[in-house]
């Protein structure tokens, strides 16, 4: 082989390789724009309508629909500083807080949620916070932007002393309550008042301790309590919301009482 032929041949082969890496070049170009044609959702859910259709000209900021997510929802409200307090108190316990959801046209709060979000800080014109749950959707019962009623269950104590609220006096800055001591008079104590649950208010102790089961707390009649009297009490029972339960007739002799529950 001459020289003038081997350089034809090695020019010639030089030129099919740049053709072929130019080729490959064109492949990847014409795949990538094929993938530039297909629009894939990052997120499950449901498609609105279409906001473009075919004959439009679409460019990098055209919208073609809005996708609403269905597997996880989410609902917004806003909470009462109180409420805030009780399950933050629960959450440093170890116990978190359940959010309960009801539809328009459902009775009670069947669905069940928990707290995903609490905002950094109070509203200081409400004296709200706001906060999120989220609640599992898999079966597609809720549809996004309805309006729901929620319920926020915030954790309490466990073998907790239950009072009527009435039982619950006010001495300026303190809560009190009046247990009977065993030589009949009414002893005030300091306590500090929990959840209000069905008419029945938890306490939550104080300087000298909660009320201890089996106590009997006055719970009517708290205005003639004075110093150093002493009572013959009327134990009563009371219902579900804290009412007293008609007791046997005959006379009361003092301030009625009642076990706590």
């Amino acid at each position: 082989v001459s020289r003038q032929e081997f350089d034809q041949l090695t020019a010639g082969s030089r030129s099919a390789t740049a053709d072929i890496r130019a080729g490959e070049a064109a492949v990847r170009i014409a795949r990538l724009n094929l993938g530039y044609s297909q629009v894939r959702s990052p997120i499950d859910g449901r498609a609105s309508s279409a906001k473009i259709t075919v004959g439009n000209v679409v460019g990098e900021d055209s919208m073609l629909t809005t996708i609403a997510g269905v597997g996880q929802l989410h609902a917004s409200f806003d909470s009462s500083e109180q409420s805030f307090l009780r399950m933050k108190a629960g959450a440093a316990g170890g116990k978190p807080s359940t959010v309960y959801m009801g539809l328009a046209n459902e009775q009670g709060y069947p669905h069940r949620g928990e707290i995903d979000f609490v905002d950094n800080r109070l509203n200081p014109q409400t004296g709200a916070i706001r906060m999120r749950a989220s609640f599992s959707n898999t079966k597609a019962l809720f549809t996004p932007g309805l309006a729901v009623r929620l319920k926020l269950e915030s954790p309490v104590a466990q073998n907790a002393v239950l009072v009527p609220e009435r039982a619950i006096g006010t001495d300026q800055t303190r809560k009190l309550v009046f247990v009977v001591a065993a030589d009949g008079s009414p002893q005030p104590r300091e306590v500090k008042p929990g959840a209000l649950i069905d008419g029945m208010r938890v306490l939550l102790g104080g300087p000298a301790g909660s009320v201890k089961p089996g106590e009997n707390v006055v719970v009517d009649g708290l205005q003639r309590i004075v110093p150093g009297m002493k009572v013959a009490p009327q134990v009563l029972q009371v219902d579900a919301k804290g009412m007293p339960i008609p007791p046997a007739a005959g006379p009361a002799p003092g301030p009625a009482a009642s076990a706590p529950r």
